[in-house]
């Protein structure tokens, strides 16, 4: 009975011993832990007044240190152990900085026609804003000025705005009548002045020999350039007509 007795005394004191182990764990663990609190947004300085007031510490970790969009310069963009979750006094939340919004370099569009511009600049996130233009035989055609300048650092989407050089002006004339007239020879007449002649369109018409000018385009009087296309519809021979029924 005895045996009994110290066996159970035993067994009890094991039992407290135990309970009262995982109580002082639980209190040391669970007991001194703290809230870590959300420092995203925040300086490094005032973050480091937030965790102290905690018995936390803070780390910046400068080398991943990173571009953000939408995290303004200087500021947490992310910590661990993150907000929210548990940790022991004097633990270290470890910070990264963001660096602001990405600074982009505005390249040089120099001799560059508008749609090569627009090009170059979508390929570095940047716009083609307003295109200014004049004429000028002597300077370099394409792009003559930009602004922002080459190498100034811009924003995300910004607009670059551009003034172009086209060229000599060019000439304009008095379109001819040529209704009647040989289309061979005035096509002739018309590439040699530098002019461009399309495809004629030909149509049958009756009392009018083959090869002669119906219609013209532009029409006598018009201004036209060089670069423009003059169209004619020409006349040609009569369609035959179909053999008679035997």
């Amino acid at each position: 009975m005895r045996v009994v007795f110290r066996l159970f005394y035993a067994l009890l004191l094991l039992g407290v011993f135990t309970v009262g182990a995982w109580l002082a764990f639980q209190k040391s663990i669970v007991g001194r832990s703290v809230t870590v609190p959300d420092l995203t947004g925040k300086t490094v300085l005032e973050a480091i007044r937030t965790a102290h007031d905690l018995g936390l510490g803070v780390e910046e970790e400068t080398r991943r240190a990173r571009p953000d969009e939408k995290v303004q310069k200087d500021r947490i963009l992310s910590q661990q152990p993150e907000g929210g979750s548990l940790a022991k006094p004097a633990q270290v939340v470890h910070v990264v900085v963001s660096l602001g919004a990405a600074q982009l370099k505005v390249p040089d569009l120099e001799g560059l026609p508008p749609r090569a511009a627009a090009l170059k600049l979508s390929q570095q996130s940047l716009e083609l804003g307003a295109v200014s233009w004049y004429r000028d035989g002597v300077q370099k055609v394409g792009i003559v000025s930009q602004d922002p300048e080459p190498e100034a650092i811009a924003a995300r989407s910004s607009n670059v705005e551009v003034l172009t050089n086209r060229g000599a002006p060019e000439a304009r004339y008095v379109m001819p009548d040529l209704v009647g007239k040989d289309a061979e020879q005035m096509r002739g007449r018309l590439e040699a002045a530098g002019f461009r002649v399309g495809s004629a369109r030909f149509e049958s018409y009756e009392g009018i020999a083959p090869n002669t000018i119906l219609k013209q385009f532009p029409p006598p009087g018009y201004p036209i350039g060089s670069r423009e296309v003059v169209s004619l519809t020409v006349s040609r021979a009569a369609d035959l007509a179909p053999p008679a029924a035997r």
